[in-house]
């Protein structure tokens, strides 16, 4: 799988970037951390900014709730 990156920019002014892996699990420690907030993988998803790839592709995943 050809992992695309992402950028999620949160509205404290956090912003973070790179494979969307990385960007899913920092997002969801820095919403934990310093928001006590619990972000689902496809909240971050509806977060995210495609920094190479298809934003489609992402806006897809984030609505289709299949944990990819």
């Amino acid at each position: 799988m050809d992992e695309q990156s992402i950028t999620v920019r949160c509205v404290c002014g956090w912003e973070t970037s790179g494979p969307e892996e990385d960007v899913v699990s920092t997002t969801i420690d820095h919403g934990l951390r310093v928001h006590n907030m619990a972000a689902t993988r496809e909240e971050v998803f509806a977060m995210a900014i495609a920094t190479t790839g298809v934003t489609a592709e992402i806006t897809a995943r984030a609505g289709a709730g299949d944990g990819t």
